[in-house]
């Protein structure tokens, strides 16, 4: 709603050349403007002084590369490009970024829209993990561990696009995206410019249409130390997203962070498997029934969407890896 507000209001003096009047706000966007007198009315009054004094093509632009950067799914699609506004603007550019940003920071979860509409961003939280409770794994990356809405805290809105360098679209939900703490954080992608690290093309999260992403794991150097083995990822879709691919491993450090997860692994899953093929409840099984029955388990965790990854990094351990393999089967002989 608070997008859409400010959506209306440009839209409302896109074409306006008297004096700044409270009309220009929706009856329902009113309560919260007077609410924020120094936060969103004067900026938005300062922003309209300038706008009339510019003439109708070039307020007209200025709205329009305003709702352009808000059309998150084109911008995914590489067929707009986003105003980018980092912290070394000035003048009229920075009255526009301070506005934006403090919408998000200041008002969007602030008391004057909690109570103009009875909510606020965990109770968003909450029906979103509810509507999505399957998902128990972070959407953006598979590794870490969404929290569900009974959590004590709430898992981070992460701006897709970052409000730090693409504010226009601050408050809009289709750029605001639930993910775990790392992919958020400044180790990984943080206020790093998206579109500048990808190839122009990405994901666009809300895409009820995406395909699974299909991972193989080969090594390329094996090594007796399990967490030293050097690892390939090939990471390919059905509908051939390769510039999507390719800029989610970017943006998210996807191939470093995935070979750390699994070189810290590795020898844990290795370890349950060689106990499952070797578990005695199993013994008047064949070897290739209990396989069979092993890799099942492993393709019920990933339609459990709890690991996506274990199986495939299994699958390229078993074929590839002999020194690891024996190593840690000599431990069971040993003990």
């Amino acid at each position: 709603m608070l997008h859409q507000h400010v959506m209306e209001f440009f839209d409302n003096i896109e074409y306006q050349t008297g004096p700044f009047q409270n009309s220009f706000f929706g009856p329902d966007f009113i309560d919260i403007v007077n609410r924020h007198p120094r936060i969103v009315k004067k900026p938005l009054k300062d922003i309209y002084n300038v706008l009339s004094r510019l003439n109708q093509p070039s307020r007209s632009a200025l709205i329009q590369q305003i709702k352009d950067s808000n059309k998150v799914k084109e911008i995914c699609e590489g067929s707009i490009q986003p105003v980018r506004l980092d912290r070394n603007v000035s003048g009229t550019k920075k009255i526009f970024r301070d506005f934006f940003i403090k919408l998000y920071n200041q008002v969007l979860d602030g008391d004057a829209f909690r109570e103009k509409y009875n909510t606020t961003l965990r109770n968003h939280f909450n029906d979103f993990r509810q509507k999505n409770e399957e998902t128990t794994i972070c959407p953006t990356c598979g590794i870490g561990e969404l929290k569900m809405k009974e959590a004590k805290t709430r898992d981070q809105y992460d701006h897709y696009l970052p409000k730090a360098l693409y504010p226009f679209s601050s408050v809009n939900f289709e750029n605001l995206v639930l993910s775990c703490k790392e992919c958020n954080s400044t180790d990984v992608k943080g206020d790093n410019d998206t579109i500048a690290v990808s190839t122009g093309r990405f994901f666009y999260p809300f895409d009820s249409n995406h395909s699974k992403l299909i991972f193989e794991y080969s090594i390329d150097t094996d090594n007796i130390d399990c967490r030293k083995i050097e690892w390939t990822i090939s990471i390919t879709s059905p509908d051939a997203k390769v510039d999507e691919i390719q800029s989610w491993r970017d943006i998210y450090d996807i191939d470093d962070r995935y070979k750390g997860f699994v070189a810290g692994r590795i020898e844990k899953w290795y370890r349950w498997y060689w106990e499952y093929i070797n578990d005695s409840d199993f013994a008047h099984l064949s070897e290739a029934d209990i396989k069979l029955t092993c890799l099942k388990a492993l393709k019920l965790d990933e339609k459990l969407e709890l690991s996506f990854i274990r199986k495939p990094a299994l699958d390229g351990f078993l074929k590839d890896s002999v020194l690891s393999r024996a190593q840690i089967e000599a431990k069971y002989y040993s003990d």
